[in-house]
């Protein structure tokens, strides 16, 4: 009996890994952040980002399948104005924007519906990932703008849900929302050591983690 379940066990692997397709993954989106308004006031804009990278999907029973990506994600915000001080008449307005870009690792687990031609699905992807790179446009004194650069959250971790089509079993398009956990600054780090020098710009960490939407496009052979 043993013997006839690691069998059929074995055949079933066999079968999958088969089945098992790697691809290409790429695609465009938009990201931000929200910052607490009681704190500092800005004109919030969304940062139209993209991603690339390669994917491995492996079909479980029951309309299950698992798709690993490892990808180079772009996420950025765009605060507009930021504006500093108690008093709008004494308020200093500082630009503050940027786009980083991560080497990012997901596991999404999928449900869909085999339908021959095409199989709609939904899944959830739990991530990590690095910075890499950023390009800023921060116009802030040097003593600040370099506690800021030390304080960043280079390390990311987050989630996503969403909805796709697997289409003709080698195309795929899929939507999601994203979202990063955790602190974009870290509030114990050089921005609260160096706030009696920038005291209004140490609020920054209080902006929440990048967030937004994606659109990819997969191709597996």
């Amino acid at each position: 009996m043993k013997k006839l379940l690691a069998i059929i066990a074995v055949a079933m692997a066999s079968v999958m890994v088969a089945n098992a397709q790697i691809g290409i993954v790429a695609g465009i989106g938009s990201s931000t952040t929200t910052i607490n308004e009681e704190d500092l006031l800005a004109n919030l804009n969304g940062v139209n980002d993209y991603h690339v990278g390669i994917a491995f999907k492996l079909p479980l029973p029951f309309g299950f399948a698992i798709q690993p990506e490892l990808t180079y994600q772009i996420k950025g915000a765009d605060l507009g104005q930021v504006v500093n001080g108690e008093k709008e008449a004494e308020a200093a307005a500082e630009e503050f924007k940027f786009n980083a870009g991560f080497a990012e690792l997901n596991v999404g687990v999928q449900w869909g519906l085999d339908l021959v031609a095409f199989r709609p699905f939904v899944f959830a992807k739990p991530f990590i990932g690095y910075q890499l790179n950023e390009e800023e446009v921060k116009q802030f004194s040097e003593d600040t703008e370099k506690a800021l650069d030390g304080a960043k959250n280079k390390l990311e971790y987050g989630f996503s849900v969403g909805a796709g089509i697997d289409l003709l079993e080698h195309f795929q398009l899929s939507v999601e929302f994203f979202k990063n956990l955790g602190d974009l600054y870290n509030a114990n780090g050089e921005v609260n050591a160096s706030k009696e020098d920038i005291p209004d710009t140490s609020k920054l960490t209080d902006l929440s983690n990048y967030g937004g939407i994606k659109v990819s496009l997969g191709f597996f052979f």
